[in-house]
């Protein structure tokens, strides 16, 4: 899921200028018109539910944030979440620390794998397909739901961000209608970027790799490897081969 830090004044900036519940819809159609717009970056929120010792604690579970459900865009975070929302805080005088902020898109605690996907990372896959960049960062402290997110299951409903973009890619080479007059190439790398440290997880051998640019290929990891794959399965395949790697290099590092 693309997401960022920014600055206070951009919050501010943004809680000032809330945009109306239909304004999602009209971007994701205009995105794939228009990619190099001013849509080209999005920030994104996606609250997970809370765990089973979170529930379980010795101390009584209480939510602190509320997605606004009628524009999607609006997220309220406070100390006491129920006493601000039901005006109790007021007629008891009592103040609690309360923030509102507003981004692209707002997903709460019972947001699904395809909503998510649907709504703000296929725009940016469909995109490639056209010949854009695209880039989806999920950024956030541990547990928080980034793994979850980006990649879930391979199979199923519970499909992150990666399985379903991978589908999509394929299924549209599959489905062109003019399949003799486009060539198309698929290729794979997995890096891991730990430490500053730059890890091909495809050829362990290959570590301490730097980051070049040119006017030809653009940015790019210099001798990072690339993987042809002409499948979803072969993807996945990579996927689970770059995983047991990371495995195998914690288990060392203990």
């Amino acid at each position: 899921m693309a997401t960022t830090s920014i600055s206070l004044e951009e919050l501010q900036y943004r809680m000032q200028h809330d945009p109306g519940p239909n304004r999602q819809t009209q971007r994701d159609e205009e995105w794939i018109q228009s990619p190099g717009g001013d849509d080209n970056f999005k920030v994104v929120i996606r609250v997970r539910p809370p765990l089973p010792r979170e529930l379980e604690g010795y101390r009584e579970y209480q939510c602190t944030s509320l997605v606004d459900a009628h524009s999607g865009q609006l997220i309220t975070i406070s100390e006491n979440l129920p006493a601000v929302m039901s005006g109790q805080a007021a007629s008891d005088g009592i103040l609690y620390a309360t923030y509102r902020f507003t981004f692209d898109n707002v997903y709460d605690q019972h947001s699904s794998q395809e909503e998510v996907y649907n709504q703000s990372a296929r725009p940016l896959v469909l995109s490639t397909l056209q010949g854009y960049n695209a880039a989806i960062i999920a950024y956030g402290q541990t547990g928080t739901g980034k793994t979850y997110t980006m990649e879930g299951e391979l199979e199923g409903p519970l499909r992150g961000i990666i399985p379903r973009s991978v589908e999509d890619i394929f299924a549209a080479i599959e489905n062109d209608p003019e399949p003799s007059a486009t060539k198309y190439l698929v290729r794979a790398s997995y890096l891991q970027i730990y430490n500053e440290v730059i890890s091909d997880l495809l050829k362990p051998e290959k570590m301490n790799l730097l980051i070049r640019e040119d006017r030809r290929r653009g940015v790019f990891v210099d001798g990072l490897s690339e993987w042809v794959v002409r499948s979803p399965a072969e993807v996945y395949g990579l996927m689970m081969r770059g995983a047991q790697q990371v495995i195998m290099w914690c288990t060392q590092a203990r």
